[in-house]
């Protein structure tokens, strides 16, 4: 592939319809279409080149001209042959417009700029001598000091911006003459550029008045206007943007005439030159999907956040053996005690425990019961040693009674009463905690 070396200049045409014009003022004037690109408060700046103000407004006029004498030509051509199926034919239906049937439209639009840094370059102080030296040779061209008179009075234009400006109107009169109805400098975007219109009016061999793009050589060979344009601007440093379409046309001519085993060449991808709007488009989507996935692992990032506080609470919890706070932390949300009113709505923020979650509170949930299995197993060894001996010692006041007077006897059989009534509650409490704990043993 073609390497290049220095800045490019960049040629860009693109086709236009005159019914589009209207439009196309609109944006010019700042007044309507894709202005984000825009800065307005240097809009002041933009500089009409060629062409007159009301220029858009003539050019219709003129294509309208253009097709109404090409119908009374063709009406006074039937009327001399006295075909009067084929003059009614032609009346019913009107005049037609004067182009042959395009795609891209009878008209061309020519944008020429350089890369931004190239243009900003131009600020640097320079000497009269390197000035001379660099002033370009072009057709046309006239020396910066004569077109604005001191530097101070040359307004926005830096010297790279003038001189890309006045080799950029010698090639367009140079090339497209007076068909060039419209030519502008614009100041106000990120890169100075010139925006141009050509009008390429032709006349046929049967004397019909057309809009006839190929009439151009420039128009009709793109790669011819690359080369021209980068001849045009390498008086100013500018060189020819890369050969693309040469290199992708060797490319596929190669690995057409191969032989053998020999390997294929990469074809270079064709470019689409994408507008500043379908750009900004593209870029915003992306912003947008960038910021949609940020919410949503902030979202994410945040619940999971939750769910470790959650579970430092139920460690805690258990650490500290607040039963009740890891009991609630298990129940279902639809087992909250409801209020008078009813019951409580779920905030619709509130989202379902994660399996991480509910993994965590079921460790939790057996660790406590195991504990508390432990503790109500200690109780229930205590109580059951506490019994015994209070029987150990009933047993011994007894046997002491036995040996004591009736009297004596009667009065201690009256005070065990209420010993062996709280003893035998205590041996109730005993088998229950057995019992108990039987059944989780079981479970």
């Amino acid at each position: 592939m073609t390497e290049t070396t220095g800045t490019p200049v960049v040629l860009r045409m693109t086709g236009l319809w005159p019914k589009d014009l209207g439009g196309y003022e609109g944006h010019r004037t700042r007044k309507g279409g894709d202005l984000g690109h825009v800065d307005k408060t240097r809009s002041k700046d933009n500089r009409r080149l060629l062409g007159s103000v009301g220029w858009a407004r003539e050019v219709q006029d003129e294509v309208r001209e253009m097709a109404t004498e090409n119908f009374a030509d063709e009406l006074d051509k039937l009327k001399r042959r006295r075909r009067k199926s084929e003059l009614h034919k032609r009346i019913t239906e009107g005049p037609r417009d004067p182009w042959r049937a395009t795609q891209h439209g009878p008209m061309r639009e020519v944008i020429l700029t350089v890369n931004r840094k190239w243009f900003e370059a131009g600020n640097a102080k320079t000497s009269p001598e390197t000035r001379q030296a660099a002033q370009p040779t072009a057709p046309g061209f006239q020396p910066i000091d004569e077109l604005f008179g001191d530097e101070g009075e040359a307004r926005a234009l830096n010297r790279h911006e003038a001189q890309f400006e006045e080799l950029a109107v010698a090639w367009l009169q140079e090339h497209f003459g007076e068909d060039v109805v419209h030519a502008r400098a614009d100041l106000d975007e990120e890169a100075y550029h010139i925006h141009a219109v050509i009008l390429p009016r032709a006349r046929t061999k049967d004397g019909r008045h057309m809009l006839q793009p190929s009439k151009h050589a420039m128009i009709e060979d793109y790669e011819l206007a690359q080369d021209s344009v980068g001849a045009w601007f390498s008086q100013i440093g500018l060189v020819r943007g890369e050969k693309r379409a040469k290199a992708i046309r060797d490319a596929i001519e190669k690995n057409a005439t191969r032989r053998g085993d020999a390997p294929k060449v990469d074809v270079p991808e064709k470019r689409q030159h994408v507008s500043p709007r379908d750009w900004r488009r593209k870029e915003e989507r992306k912003l947008s999907t960038r910021a949609s996935e940020l919410e949503t692992r902030e979202g994410v990032v945040a619940q999971r956040e939750s769910e470790a506080d959650e579970v430092l609470d139920l460690a805690t919890a258990v650490a500290s053996g607040d039963i009740d706070l890891v009991e609630r932390a298990e129940a279902p949300s639809n087992e909250e005690p409801a209020s008078e009113s009813g019951p409580s709505p779920k905030p619709a923020s509130e989202k379902p425990a994660s399996p991480r979650l509910q993994k965590a509170r079921t460790l939790f949930r057996k660790a406590l019961a195991r504990l508390r299995g432990e503790a109500q197993e200690a109780a229930r060894r205590s109580v059951a040693r506490d019994v015994e001996e209070i029987r150990k010692a009933d047993d011994t006041i007894v046997e002491i009674a036995s040996k004591l007077p009736s009297s004596a006897r009667e009065t201690i059989a009256g005070l065990r009463k209420g010993l062996t009534k709280r003893l035998l509650g205590l041996r109730h409490l005993d088998q229950k905690g057995g019992r108990d704990q039987a059944d989780r043993d079981e479970s």
